[in-house]
This record gives structure tokens, sequence and C-alpha cells, in this order.
């Protein structure tokens, strides 16, 4: 018997390997690849949709207008044959609702506004925006027309994203494009830089994927850890938040001239390619010059000239901020001449152009002041205003190109008090009230009339317009527009233009008496004008309508500690924290009652947890050291001293508080070096002098202590402390 296994024999000299398997071929891996990944995703899919789970594609547009896979118009369902196209749910955060016939009647003829938050008509909406009215008017001027005006202004859009929409616009049939654009080019440059640096191929995939439903959960898992990962005790409201879209704050902006040109050039370049489009479609254009608020709204960022030194910037400083006080107090003379010497020093400094245009206004020189807020439009850093060369830009453009030019900007320049825009027609920057929009309304019938597009009936008359205007105006919700007053207040607010804001919190309330955030908020503007009787009565009532407003109950107890009834104000801020324990404020406002009460232990808690919700805060440090030099505990008091100079390095009071702290403790060495860093940041600084002088004093040095005093009386004499010292030393 053979003792071979049972199997495959070898012949001799047969190679023993095993014959080589057949193997797939690359093009048949990639198909069974390919098959594989659009089975797994055909599942997921699947899954993801009987959870529930909905694209992002369908609630939003994640590409802010730059991906053509999201249209603004899309058809709506309907058993019709010529179904009307209205405005696509996921871009309505954005726009506001529209709906046009997908055929245009044979006699009609369709408009299409563009342009930023303007001309969709923010604070408002489309009802009381320049489309609102001149759709109302243009069926009344013209009846022998089927006239439709489509507001396509979407808040935040600049030139480049406008361009993108009209390649979707011209497929539907214009007749004529009404382009106000120009306040958000920099915005928009800056806060879609990569968006508009990414190639349009990778936009279009990224929109196919958003219209996925696997990826739109990855998605919102990512966000959503983001967004536990941030917090921000200064968060607005979700209304409120839409308003901003998001957009760059004013510290992201740096003076750059060549940025400057960069964005002006582009602007030009997107202005072009917006007329050739709409040309090629046959629609005629009419361009609209962008108006701003010049007298009543100050530069959103002021930034130095390069080059100067630090005592030129500490000159400068002085000159400016008692230019201001004078100008407080009337004394119109003494604020020219030194905010004059001021901009002597740095002529790039926005605010000084702007309190330089109060001052002359005040004393009737007109010219003059509308000389001095442009410029410190030129010099605002933060351009959301159109700079003077945008303008001329659109002007020179109409004509070179020979359109219908509506000059705004020169009109608000003629209808405005002093010559000079301001709060009789803008209720901000740049969004015109409804006596504003209704003007351009009228502005663009003439054009349309002027261009032969329209032909008014002979009846029509100015007087017409306004009947109609006024028919528009009597339909107004006053509670929505109150509404979204309160909102563009708090906008504003957040964005530090309070005397803005207070303006616009006021007209809110009027139409909002039981709103019981717009009574908090007309309670803030009461406390910044020191009207506490005013203040206490807003926070009252803004308790009364919603008890756990937290808000209210910190400015009610603001009122109390200003009344000086730390009781009172201590029970506000504990009520505050029941019922929101992450109020950074409650608790800071709550540690400084407590510390008014001498309930030092009690104190020192709340400081603490304000600290742990948000450790840089350089004025709780400082109020919890109070509390441990109170307790006795001078070590931790010169702790928190520090740390509060730690997160203020440049500001002269933090060396000069820590420097009598360490007085205090007996280290006069260490606190003189503090007083000389404060005196080293500004010469000027009283509380440096009066450091310096009583370590002179404890050194022996008498006199020198005194000079140093009359020094700083020579800067401050009507401090009458310092008189008090002086006399101590010279007696």
């Amino acid at each position: 018997m053979s003792n071979h296994p049972v199997g495959k024999t070898h012949e001799p000299g047969q190679s023993t390997q095993q014959a080589p398997r057949p193997t797939l071929s690359r093009k048949r891996k990639l198909c069974y690849g390919s098959v594989v990944c659009v089975l797994f995703f055909t599942i997921m899919e699947t899954a993801l949709f009987l959870a529930g789970i909905a694209p992002v594609a369908s609630e939003t547009d994640p590409f802010a207008g730059f991906s053509s896979r999201f249209p603004l118009f899309i058809p709506q369902t309907t058993s019709s044959e010529n179904p009307n196209l209205v405005t696509a749910d996921n871009r309505l955060a954005l726009f506001n609702r529209q709906s046009f016939s997908a055929k245009k009647p044979a006699d009609g003829c369709r408009i299409f506004c563009l342009g930023g938050s303007t001309t969709y008509g923010r604070p408002y909406d489309d009802q009381t925006s320049f489309s609102g009215f001149l759709r109302a008017a243009l069926s009344k001027l013209d009846p022998d027309r089927q006239w439709e005006v489509v507001n396509a202004g979407g808040i935040s859009y600049g030139s480049v994203r406008i361009a993108l929409l009209l390649r979707e616009l011209v497929n539907y049939e214009p007749d004529v494009f009404v382009i106000y654009t120009g306040h958000n080019e920099f915005l928009e440059d800056l806060t879609y830089a990569s968006l508009i640096q990414t190639h349009e191929s990778v936009r279009t995939l990224g929109g196919w994927l958003a219209h996925s439903r696997t990826f739109s959960l990855a998605h919102r898992i990512a966000t959503s850890n983001s967004r536990t990962r941030t917090t921000d005790s200064t968060a607005l409201p979700d209304e409120v938040d839409a308003i901003l879209d998001r957009s760059i704050g004013p510290g992201a902006y740096r003076r750059d001239e060549v940025w400057y040109r960069e964005v002006a050039a582009q602007f030009r370049q997107s202005l072009e390619l917006i007329i050739r489009m709409a040309e090629a479609s046959g629609a005629k254009v009419i361009l609209v010059t962008p108006a701003s608020s010049l007298r009543d709204c100050e530069p959103f960022k002021s930034e130095h000239d390069d080059g100067l030194t630090g005592e030129q910037l500490r000159t400068f400083t002085q000159y400016l901020k008692s230019a201001t006080q004078a100008f407080d107090n009337h004394e119109e003379k003494l604020a020219l001449d030194h905010v004059t010497q001021a901009l002597k020093i740095d002529a790039r400094y926005a605010a000084a152009w702007y309190l330089l245009g109060r001052i002359l206004l005040s004393t009737g020189d007109e010219d003059g002041a509308k000389r001095a807020f442009q410029r410190a439009l030129e010099e605002d850093v933060c351009p959301l205003r159109a700079r003077n060369q945008i303008v001329e830009i659109v002007r020179e453009t109409a004509g070179r190109r020979r359109l219908p030019l509506v000059d705004f900007s020169e009109q608000m320049v003629e209808v405005s008090e002093h010559g000079i825009p301001g709060s009789d027609w803008f209720l901000d920057h740049v969004h015109p009230t409804i006596a504003g929009h209704r003007l351009l309304a009228k502005l663009l019938c003439d054009a349309l009339v002027d261009s032969k597009i329209a032909r008014p009936q002979p009846a029509w008359t100015d007087q017409s317009f306004d009947d109609v205007a006024n028919q528009v105006q009597s339909q107004i919700d006053p509670v929505k527009h109150a509404v979204a007053l309160r909102n563009l207040a708090k906008v504003l607010s957040w964005a530090g233009k309070t005397d803005d804001s207070d303006r616009l919190a006021q007209m809110a309330i009027e139409q909002l008496p039981g709103d019981s955030e717009a009574q908090s908020m007309a309670g803030f503007a009461a406390l910044r004008r020191n009207d506490l009787s005013a203040a206490r009565t807003h926070f009252e009532a803004a308790l009364r309508v919603a008890p756990q407003n937290v808000k209210a109950l910190d400015g009610l107890g603001n009122v109390f500690s200003l009344n000086g009834e730390p009781t009172k104000a201590r029970d506000c801020f504990a009520r505050a924290v029941r019922i929101n324990s992450s109020s950074v404020p409650s608790w800071f406002n709550l540690g400084n009652a407590c510390r008014e009460l001498n309930q030092l232990d009690d104190a020192a808690a709340a400081y603490g947890k304000s600290l742990s919700l948000e450790p840089k805060q350089p004025d709780v440090h400082k109020n919890l050291g109070l509390v441990r030099i109170a307790q006795g505990n001078l070590p931790a008091a010169v702790k928190e001293f520090e740390a509060a100079l730690h997160l203020q390095p440049d500001s002269p009071e933090r060396h000069a508080e820590l420097g009598f702290l360490l007085i205090d403790s007996g280290r006069n060495a260490h606190a003189s070096k503090k007083f000389e860093d404060a005196l080293s940041i500004d010469p000027n600084c009283i509380s440096g002098l009066i450091g310096t002088a009583l370590v002179l004093e404890q050194q022996g040095n008498v006199a020198d202590a005194a000079t140093v005093i009359r020094r700083a009386i020579a800067i401050a004499p009507e401090n009458r402390s310092l008189r008090d010292l002086l006399d101590r030393l010279t007696r």
C-alpha cells in the first residue's frame, strides 16, 4: 500500500508550486468597489430617511449663495400648467419669501431688485422695502401692464454673490434689474474669503454632498460638538443672530490700503459682470448709489496711524478725552481747539473726525461738519458703509455705460437736515427708514418712466404715488415692526453702538409696552442717562411680564445699588443666579452687593463662581482682591491684583492699583516699580503720581513727594484730594 496521501501527484521534474490564482483586473476592482460604495450609501441614505434625518440642503444653504446647487427660486408644487416660482425654504434665512409665475404673462414686465439688507428691507421686510412700495405704485401708475417686482435682496450680500445670483435670475424672463449694492463689499470679502477663493467645481461637489443625509448627519454632529465646546456669555438670541448673518465683527478688521484697493477693483469687476449678464438676457439695468448715515453714525472702529510714538499717542488721547469732556459740557470753543490738536497728531483716527463733525455742527458750520463726518466714514477701519470710492464707481459705471442712475446717496443729502444724512432718514448706519424706502421707490418710478419702461396714465401725479404709499403704510403691523426695531437695537447694543440702540429701543417700547425685552432695553437706556427712576419703572414693568427675565433683574439690582439699597440689590442678583446659574454678570453683581453689605465670604464665593464661568475678567479679580484685603489676607489680595494686571498689562490704573497694595504689604521697592510702569504708559496717570509721592514720603523725601503732587494738580486742578495731600506734605 502506498504511503502517499490521496490527492494530486507530481511528476518528476514538475514544480511543486501551486498555479497562480486568477486575479481581478483593475477595472473590475474599481467596478466592484463602486458597487459596494453605492450599496453602502444607498442603505445609509435609506436608513437615515426612515430615521427622519433631513439633508442640510433642505434647511439651509451651507455655501451662503456661493454654489449653484442651491437656487433661490424653485417651482411650487401645483397642478397648474403655469406654476409659480417661490423662494426656496433653505434660502429664507437671508431672503424674503417671494412668488412669481414661471412663465411671464404676455403683457407682463418683470423687475428684479438685487442688493443686500437694504434691498431686503431690514430691519423690516419686503412689505415696506423700496421693492414693496415700487410694486404697489407701478400697478396704479401703468395699469395696462402686469407688473411683477421681485425682491431678491439678500442679507449681507455683496456684488460677488449678486453676480452669482444673476446667473439664475436671467433664466426667468427679466425685463429690468435694479441694482443697489456697495455696502457689503468688505464684509463679504472678509467673511467669505475662503469660499470666494474655492474653485467652483469644489463648491459644486459640496453642494451635491449637502443634499445627502449621510453627509448631513456628519455635519450636524461636528457642528453640535463645536457648539458644545464653545460657550459665549454674550451670545445673541436666534432672531438677532440671523440678522447678523454670523458676520465677522469689527475686531477682525485692520487698516489695509492695499486690501481697500483690491476690494474696490473687485467691486468694479463684479458690477461690470452683472451689467453684461443682465443686458445679454435682454433686460435693462438701473443702478442705485448706496447711501449712508453720516451725522448720527459713530465709526465702528478707529485705529491709530502707524509710526506714532508712545508720547504722541498719550498726548493724542489726552486731547481727545478733554475735547469730548468739553463738548459734553457745551464748551464748543475749547472742544474744537483740543480735537483739532488731536487730529494734528493723528489724522487717521476715525472717532476724532466724528467728534469734530459733531462740534462743527453745533457751531453752525454745516459744510465743515459734513466734510468731517465723511472723513470719519472714510477712516472707519470697519467699512460697513460704502466708502466714497465705491459710490463713485457706481456713478462712473452708469455714466460710461449710459445706464439710468438713481443717485440715492446725493438725494439723501438734499433732503436731510443740515444737508447731512442722519437719523431723520436712517435707522442705523445704512438702513433707511420707511420714509427713505418710500422715497427711493418714488425715484425708481421716475427712472422707469424716463426710460420709457413705464407709461403713466394721464391722471398719475406725485399725489397719486403718495396715496398708494400711504395705503401700503396703513397695512403695517405696528407690533411686528416694533419687534424688528427691538431686534435691531439688540444688534447695535452688541456692536457697542449704544446711542443708536437706545434710540431704537425707545421707538420700540412705544409699540411694545407689554414686551419684557423691550422694557428691559429701555431700562438700560435710562440707566445710561442716569435716570434711575425711569430705569426702575422699565425694569419692574419687564419683570411683571416675565418674572424670569435675568437681564431685567440685573438692571433692577443696579438701580438699587446706585440708590444706596444694597440689600434689595443683593436679593435681585441672588434671584437672577437662581434662575440662570450660568449668568456671568449676575454672579459679579451679586459679589459686589455682598461686598457692600460686608458679607465677605458670600462675596468671595460669588466672584469665584463668575471667574469659573469666565476667567478673563480683570474687574472680578480686582474686586475679589478687595475682599481678601477686607479679610486680612494681603498675599491672596496681591495674587488677585496681579491676575487683573496680567489681563490688562497696558492699563496704567492696574499697575497703580497693585502698587498701592504692595505699599500696604510693606514692599515699597516693588510698589515704586509698579508706579513707574503706570507712568511709563501714561505720564499723566494721577494714581501713578500719587503712588510715587506716597513711596517718596515713606522714604523721607517729603519735598520730592510734594513736587510730584504739584505736577498732579497741574494735570487735574479740580481734584480736591490732591490739594489735601499737598497740604499734608507741606504742613
